[in-house]
């Protein structure tokens, strides 16, 4: 949904014509410190951080007709949830309120439990780069590496939010699907 509606055209490349998907150092750091999380190696390089009863909860549900599947960091049985994110910049309180992903969780879990969670939870995981160390033919290529230091921010639901998300994941399905036949004609 989100890159839908930020960017129609890389949407098209990436799932209408298989192009590649976007990977970045960045975002391979990221994927790395989500599986020592999931592992339970995070202990010595994150002490502290928050987990979760579940981690990495697949859901595949159904909302207004439309098929959604999500992964969620972490879920626990009090109808919460967490997710991690890493990066320099910094996350704030704003940027949580303001992110749809957390809401798009919240109503799949709504649809699938029968109960809106509390509230979930976003931990940033500060990152910096240091340079290589070793020889690099670019002279500017850093090295990704974690601060230690974690910031977390928690966001509650009203039920009138998980409503309009309902509905904006419908609009986007039917924006997508509209799109897609659209190529499929131009073919």
């Amino acid at each position: 949904m989100e890159m839908w509606e930020k960017s129609p055209d890389r949407y098209k490349a990436e799932y209408f014509e298989r192009g590649r998907k976007l990977m970045t150092k960045y975002l391979e750091f990221g994927s790395k410190i989500h599986k020592m999380i999931e592992d339970g190696e995070y202990k010595e390089t994150l002490p502290g951080l928050k987990v979760y009863d579940q981690r990495e909860l697949e859901i595949r549900t159904e909302i207004n007709g439309v098929p959604v599947f999500f992964i969620i960091d972490g879920y626990d049985n009090d109808h919460t949830f967490g997710d991690y994110k890493t990066g320099k910049r910094p996350w704030t309180q704003a940027k949580v309120q303001k992110h749809n992903q957390f809401l798009f969780y919240a109503t799949g879990l709504r649809v699938v439990n029968g109960v809106m969670p509390r509230y979930c939870e976003t931990h940033w995981i500060e990152t910096k780069e240091d340079p290589v160390k070793e020889h690099s033919f670019w002279k500017n290529d850093k090295k990704v590496e974690l601060t230690g230091r974690v910031q977390t921010f928690r966001r509650y639901f009203d039920e009138r939010e998980l409503d309009r998300m309902e509905k904006d994941i419908l609009r986007v399905a039917q924006e997508i699907s509209e799109a897609y036949i659209a190529f499929i004609n131009e073919i």
